[in-house]
């Protein structure tokens, strides 16, 4: 599962941009400090509020949602004081304000280039469930390259996230097996594409493919896929619910960081004979 929902990084998003926008808008301290606290204050508690216990990422999002709200807070309090020095002709604390501007602003900008980097160059992805064990276990954390595959059509045995066909909502890690044109047939719990057998010593020992039916058989179609999840026996993929659409294409699974003990590149087998 993707460790940021993106339906929030749009949000937060659309929050940056408004600020961005504001900030060349409006140079009055007073009328900056007071639509800059508004939003984020407005952001922080629409993020909060529409937290579940099963929304992905939720302590990075408990966190971002906090400090939006908090820097709400103290720059409403901050303007409610300018104005009422302001109506008793009194100084005006100048320094707090541009001490609290300059602490949002490099907290804005960390957001906004976070999001970017998460939107359209890496993204980290939760593994969630055995389909790929061995070789990736439950709850490991990977990085995503999503540029790649704009460049490039993708490779036989790499690891690759993509939106499920049948449900877009979930995020899926497989591993690429055939490519668009490739003839695809898994019989004898042996895989072939192209009518060479496919290696597949990346596997767990005793790892078999199976089917539903004692021939399996498929042609891949233009800008489709099909994926095999490492664990056979506890995946669902291609062999259900046929191909992946090019445009469900996420990445490609590059590093692995957590645990600890998984730090790594993410290798990519060649899992069919030259020639």
């Amino acid at each position: 599962m993707p460790i940021l929902p993106t339906s929030y990084e749009y949000y937060l998003a659309g929050f940056t941009a408004l600020v961005v926008i504001i900030c060349f808008c409006f140079k009055a301290s007073a009328t900056r400090t007071l639509i800059i606290s508004l939003l984020n204050l407005v952001y922080g508690l629409l993020v909060l509020t529409s937290l579940t216990p099963n929304t992905p990422g939720l302590s990075i999002m408990l966190i971002v949602s906090a400090v939006l709200t908090i820097f709400g807070i103290w720059g409403f309090v901050l303007w409610i004081k300018y104005i009422s020095n302001q109506y008793k002709d009194q100084p005006q604390d100048d320094e707090a304000i541009e001490g609290w501007w300059s602490t949002v602003k490099a907290f804005d900008i960390i957001l906004i280039l976070g999001i970017a980097l998460r939107l359209f160059v890496i993204q980290p992805f939760l593994v969630d469930g055995p389909s790929m064990e061995q070789n990736f276990q439950n709850n490991e954390m990977i990085l995503v390259d999503k540029i790649s595959y704009r460049l490039r059509e993708p490779i036989r045995g790499e690891v690759v996230i993509f939106q499920a066909p049948k449900s877009p909502q979930d995020d899926y890690i497989k591993r690429m097996i055939g490519l668009p044109g490739d003839n695809v047939e898994i019989k004898d719990n042996k895989v072939y594409v192209n009518g060479k057998m496919l290696d597949q010593s990346f596997l767990s020992p005793g790892i078999t493919t199976t089917t539903s039916v004692e021939d399996f058989k498929i042609t891949v179609g233009q800008n489709e896929y099909f994926v095999l999840g490492d664990n056979r026996p506890h995946s669902s993929d291609s062999r259900e619910w046929g191909t992946v659409p090019k445009q469900n294409m996420i990445g490609r699974a590059i590093v692995a960081i957590y645990p600890i003990d998984l730090f790594g590149p993410i290798k990519t087998p060649d899992v069919l004979p030259q020639g």
